[in-house]
């Protein structure tokens, strides 16, 4: 890698109805990356509460370096992230940094990235992401997978101290879409995320069209992201989560060749049933998030590829 890189970093960001957040995340990215590449920041908002909206305009709109575009309507995470990384002026051989908006940059996160991804043996990166307050940090995402059998994702480590992990890059088979940063060439080859499945598993597809690319995803735990989880929802999960995690487990099942029946009996089967478990052991809404899981079931099992 030599001294001063060629292109930009383009850092990309959907909002929705977190203006304070993105606004703190805007002002912790630099605007030169420590091997010298230009920073520039595009950001979307999929159709925010008008007073969100205009504190999202007022608090961003003036910032160097950064465009601000608003939809008239809510197109969902990968689908805005598509939108970004299709703007004119992003070339292939520049970085796209897939930013979460509730994500706070730590020191050396940007450098430690860039210079992994510089080095070749990856094609797409990604941070550790921790959460909870400096006494009590633990780890959110440090690589993961999907057990085929019964078709759940797991995060690595999930839930335990900073400390426990590891301290070399490392090869995953999943990477969150909370962090990754890759060139804009590799995102439009693996092209983009899937249309149609507007929040959860769109990350959990696109590692897998990556990898059946034969592109290396990695996790680089020198590199910390911190990521407070479910900001844009308030405490606990939403119905949006609800319906949308039930449902795309089965699109991402008919769109990556698993039978449909792995889904609806053995562990498969008792995997579906854990959402709507988890909903009914909600403190808040329980029994509306409840019938969100079994709205996005059925309409998971009524897709057609």
């Amino acid at each position: 890698m030599s001294d001063t890189a060629n292109g930009a970093l383009h850092v990309l960001v959907v909002h929705f109805n977190t203006p304070d957040l993105v606004t703190s995340l805007m002002k912790g990215i630099p605007r030169l990356t420590p091997a010298g590449r230009e920073v520039l920041i595009h950001v979307v908002d999929n159709c925010s509460t008008p007073d969100n909206a205009r504190m999202l305009r007022e608090n961003v709109g003036e910032m160097a370096d950064v465009t601000l575009e608003f939809n008239s309507h809510n197109i969902g995470f990968g689908a805005g992230m598509n939108q970004l990384a299709g703007r004119s002026g992003i070339e292939p051989t520049d970085l796209v940094w897939l930013l979460n908006p509730d994500t706070q940059l730590q020191p050396g996160c940007l450098d430690q990235l860039e210079r992994t991804l510089d080095d070749g043996e990856f094609s797409v990166v990604s941070p550790l992401i921790y959460s909870g307050d400096s006494t009590a940090a633990w780890i959110w995402y440090s690589g993961g997978s999907v057990a085929p059998r019964n078709l759940r994702v797991q995060h690595e480590l999930w839930g335990q101290p900073c400390s426990l992990a590891p301290t070399e890059p490392f090869e995953t088979e999943f990477i969150t879409g909370a962090a990754p940063m890759m060139t804009a060439a590799t995102f439009r080859t693996v092209g983009g995320f899937p249309p149609g499945y507007f929040l959860y598993w769109e990350d959990t597809y696109f590692s897998w069209k990556a990898r059946t690319l034969g592109l290396r995803l990695g996790v680089v735990p020198a590199a910390r992201l911190w990521h407070a989880a479910g900001a844009s929802s308030g405490h606990g999960q939403s119905q949006a989560f609800y319906y949308w995690f039930t449902r795309n487990r089965f699109a991402y099942a008919s769109d990556t060749g698993v039978p449909r029946r792995q889904l609806i009996s053995g562990r498969g089967g008792f995997e579906t049933l854990r959402p709507l478990v988890r909903a009914l052991k909600e403190p808040n809404d329980r029994f509306p998030k409840a019938r969100a899981a079994l709205r996005g079931t059925i309409d998971g099992l009524r897709r057609r590829r």
